[in-house]
């Protein structure tokens, strides 16, 4: 290689080295340049709790300061009250605790507890449909579940078996036979399906129905609506909702209180209500009557009793009086509180609230009392303007109401954090005024010291 090549060659490598060190360099400042470093993260400070622990310590609080005024308000009319300290278990106020008075609605309350005791709560209600003994014929037996929905979404209750998913089923087995009838088996339902203490115009004011042994929405016409009226033939509802799911709109709907034989064959199809923890919830939450009576029926069989309104509210007393509330002198027409007959004080319906405080078995009720102001049948109360407004978000509790009958029974938390429990029954008061009467009443509980 001659001087000259040599010396072009070595000029081209130091000419290629400077370009290399060039694009380095540049490429270290446009990394430098869009480099970020992140810092250590400091440690988050310690949560604060938003509530304070339930304050057990101590000595119960005295409210009879808050409470002599608010119960001697004449808008109250005849008044039973009870008042417990549930960290210590103590009576803290009483008037007229023993009085027997009407209690509407807080009659769930003993139903409620009546069931958490004697069944259990993932217990669940069939609906079944069997091929009849014709063709075309299928037989469609309920155990008592009032809350079906007809298709998933469409119902008043929480996490309902739907009529869409029993008809699928049951299309699938019969593999494209064509439906002509459908007969629905009401005999699991004994006795009376409309309590002769109720009336019938409370039919159309959405408050009962006849309690068949399957019901949709508990036979509200508009499931939309907690107070729709409701059907006087929810057994053949169900019926046409089944046929109609199955595409047989012709097929022939009856009903009948005699059991139909199946002949031990198998069911076409079978879907599950929800669980009785959640169906109770619903039960007090809405105060939903027909809910309330099947609930009971369950627990009448449970116990060996005759499924019917006589037989659910003997069930009903007899379990309160195992778990050793003296409930001798109740009275029970029915199980939901529509009655007028009933007879119930604030001594009984405290000690069920309270048993619920201290017994596990019995937590589901205090979970479904309606929240002050929050949610269920206490939505609309405890606002601006009530008199109450203290209690909002703090009273937890079952309502009741009839002409002339208020009734309040549930808990409070105070504001030095004490949970107290507390019934309270107005006999011949006026609806609106007595029940502002109530709601004040409960929210005084709530500055007791």
């Amino acid at each position: 290689m001659s001087k000259s090549a040599s010396r072009r060659w070595l000029y081209g490598i130091l000419a290629f080295l400077v370009v290399v060190v060039v694009v380095v360099a540049t490429a270290l400042v446009v990394h430098q340049r869009n480099a970020y470093t992140v810092a250590d993260a400091e440690p988050l400070p310690e949560p604060t709790g938003v509530l304070a622990p339930a304050q057990t310590e101590g000595a119960a609080p005295d409210v009879s300061d808050e409470l002599s005024a608010k119960a001697s308000d004449p808008a109250l009319g005849r008044l039973s009250g009870h008042v417990t300290d549930l960290a210590t278990g103590e009576e803290i106020w009483s008037v007229k605790p023993d009085t027997m008075l009407v209690p509407a609605s807080a009659t769930k309350l003993t139903t409620a507890a009546a069931a958490l005791v004697t069944l259990d709560g993932d217990d669940r209600v069939a609906t079944r449909v069997y091929p009849g003994a014709k063709a075309g014929q299928v037989v469609l037996k309920g155990d008592g579940d009032v809350t079906l929905e007809r298709s998933e979404g469409t119902g008043f209750f929480t996490d309902p078996a739907n009529i869409d998913e029993l008809a699928a089923q049951v299309d699938a087995a019969l593999g494209g036979d064509a439906v002509t009838e459908v007969v629905v088996d009401n005999s699991v339902r004994e006795g009376s399906l409309f309590n002769k203490t109720w009336s019938r115009d409370d039919i159309g004011a959405g408050n009962v129905a006849p309690l068949s042994a399957v019901m949709m929405d508990a036979g509200r016409l508009d499931p939309s609506e907690s107070y729709s009226s409701r059907s006087s033939t929810p057994a053949s509802d169900v019926g046409d909702s089944l046929a109609a799911a199955l595409g047989a709109d012709g097929a022939t709907v009856s009903v009948t209180d005699k059991a139909v034989d199946v002949g031990g064959r198998d069911p076409l199809g079978t879907v599950y209500s929800a669980p009785l923890s959640i169906r109770i919830r619903d039960m007090l939450l809405h105060s939903d009557n027909l809910l309330a009576e099947a609930v009971a029926r369950e627990v009448a069989q449970a116990r060996g009793e005759s499924p019917t309104f006589e037989g659910a509210a003997k069930a009903t007393l007899d379990a309160l009086t195992e778990e050793g509330i003296d409930v001798g002198k109740a009275v029970l027409r029915d199980n939901s509180g529509m009655s007028e007959d009933n007879r119930l004080n604030a001594r009984i319906l405290d000690a069920v609230v309270a048993a619920a405080g201290t017994d596990d078995d019995l937590r589901v009720l205090l979970d479904g009392l309606p929240v002050a102001a929050g949610d269920g049948t206490l939505v609309d109360r405890y606002g601006e303007g009530s008199g109450a407004t203290a209690g909002a978000g703090w009273v937890r509790a079952k309502t009741g109401t009839l002409d002339g009958v208020n009734t309040l029974a549930g808990t409070v938390t105070t504001d030095g954090g004490r949970t107290l429990s507390f019934a309270f029954l107005s006999n011949g008061s006026d609806a609106g005024a007595g029940r502002a009467a109530l709601d004040r009443l409960a929210a005084a509980l709530r500055s007791a010291s």
